[in-house]
């Protein structure tokens, strides 16, 4: 059975480097902070009707169903 879902997002901080992290077909948000990172975090999930899972690295992984 494959999963039904997909990484939509990715958000990080300042401190996550582009160069480090290979989003694939996922975007990649870098927020100035750790409090506009919550914010956007929530905002997209909302808006993509998402699963969050938050990374013991800090970064917040949005999965969608495909659709």
């Amino acid at each position: 059975m494959s999963n039904p879902n997909q990484i939509y997002a990715l958000i990080g901080t300042l401190s996550h480097s582009i160069e480090q992290i290979n989003p694939g077909n996922a975007i990649f948000i870098r927020a100035k902070d750790e409090q506009e990172q919550e914010v956007l975090m929530r905002e997209i999930a909302l808006a993509v009707v998402g699963d969050v899972v938050k990374l013991s690295n800090g970064l917040y992984l949005i999965l969608a169903a495909i659709r």
